[in-house]
């Protein structure tokens, strides 16, 4: 595997990075005329939960969320009522950011990240016990590829594949049994950007999501912090195109969503004529992405920057939509209509950092922040008749 120059650790999340970037050119994040806030007298005595940096769902009812300080829970989806996680169990170091990728493998199996060098594979128990979840396999590889960000998992002409986005820039493909048994090495891709849009040189590549199976190869596009969209085919790590997703960004991609032809990249918008959710139609044939629509999920309109951290598809009465959490707190939803994006409006449900987002096709949708909140947005009945019976279970 080739070795990469390893990223200078950032102890904050990425939001909150991004705010310290914008306050030291002198940019203000109080509205005008705001009072200083001041300490009070009081001490805080611990907190729940970390920020959640991911979360997967695992079958119809069980959901993972990662955190960041490093700890992995298995939760029941159980709305309306909050029982707390079936399992938790502690996987990465706070120094690595936390657990940022949870990828379903098998109906009894999933894997994380753990290290700048190592996943792990987690395994249910018999009868897909998730609280006696056991660890299976540690997938070691070159450790300047970095931390593993983000993660898809498919079967193709006769095999298990695993694609996971690192850190530095790179993407490692992983082969296995149609059981997703004893996964070895492929290979890795380089996919970093020669020109980051991000003023630290980022190359996180925080998005993965297999999107065209033609045995024996597969698609597999990929969002990167460096804001580069890229195609790359599996198993044989060619590079179809790259294609930068805003030539003005400042910032790079924080989450992608794909269903069908159609891409939803997510980023953080800096000043008053950015956007954070931007939508584009892929065409397989060559590879490329052509943009279709923008808009600016900002529920303050003067707001120096707002950060979308987590965009997905999903399902309600009315048919497809798509679901983002933005830095202010907010659960937005919209549809596609006309090959426009349209906004149906939002909700503030939690504190300014934003929430990891993962929609199950059965109609279920759980957003994760330090708290946990769980909806229903449709029935399974509808989703069945909206003919979105997933490949793979989650």
């Amino acid at each position: 595997m080739p070795a990469a120059s390893r990223t200078p650790p950032f102890p904050l999340p990425a939001v909150l990075r991004s705010r310290q970037d914008l306050e030291a050119r002198g940019i203000s994040f109080l509205p005008a005329g705001a009072p200083v806030p001041t300490t009070l007298p009081i001490q805080q005595d611990g907190a729940t939960y970390a920020m959640a940096q991911e979360t997967a769902w695992l079958d119809d009812d069980h959901f993972a969320v990662g955190r960041w300080d490093g700890s992995l829970s298995i939760f029941r989806f159980s709305p309306g009522e909050f029982i707390g996680p079936l399992i938790t169990t502690i996987v990465n170091s706070p120094s690595s950011e936390g657990v940022q990728m949870i990828t379903w493998l098998t109906p009894q199996t999933f894997v994380s990240s753990n290290d700048a060098g190592s996943m792990i594979i987690w395994r249910s128990a018999p009868g897909g016990d998730w609280a006696r979840l056991q660890q299976a396999a540690k997938l070691s590889y070159d450790a300047s590829l970095g931390e593993a960000n983000s993660g898809d998992a498919f079967v193709l002409g006769g095999a298990h594949y695993l694609v996971a986005g690192h850190a530095n820039g790179f993407l490692t493909i992983w082969s296995s049994n149609t059981n997703g048994n004893n996964f070895q090495f492929v290979r890795s891709v380089d996919v970093r950007s020669a020109r980051p849009v991000n003023p630290w040189g980022l190359h996180n590549v925080r998005g993965v999501s297999m999107v065209q199976k033609t045995d024996p190869t597969a698609l597999v596009v990929t969002g990167s912090e460096d804001g580069d969209v890229c195609m790359v085919r599996v198993p044989d790590g060619m590079i179809v195109s790259h294609t930068v997703f805003n030539p003005d960004a400042q910032r790079g991609i924080n989450s992608l969503a794909t269903r069908g032809r159609d891409l939803l990249v997510a980023n953080c918008s800096v000043g008053p004529d950015d956007k954070n959710l931007w939508y584009y139609r892929m065409d397989f044939a060559n590879g490329t992405i052509a943009l279709r629509d923008s808009y600016d999920l900002k529920v303050n309109p003067s707001a120096p920057q707002v950060f979308n951290f987590s965009t997905v598809w999903g399902l309600y009465q009315g048919g497809v939509c798509w679901f983002s959490s933005t830095e202010e707190g907010a659960l937005w939803m919209g549809t596609v209509s006309g090959g426009k994006l349209s906004v149906m409006g939002y909700q503030a449900f939690t504190d300014q950092l934003g929430s990891a987002l993962a929609f199950n096709t059965n109609g279920k949708l759980v957003m994760v922040s330090y708290n946990l909140f769980e909806f229903i947005t449709t029935t399974a009945a509808a989703a069945v008749a909206a003919g979105d019976s997933p490949e793979r279970v989650p």
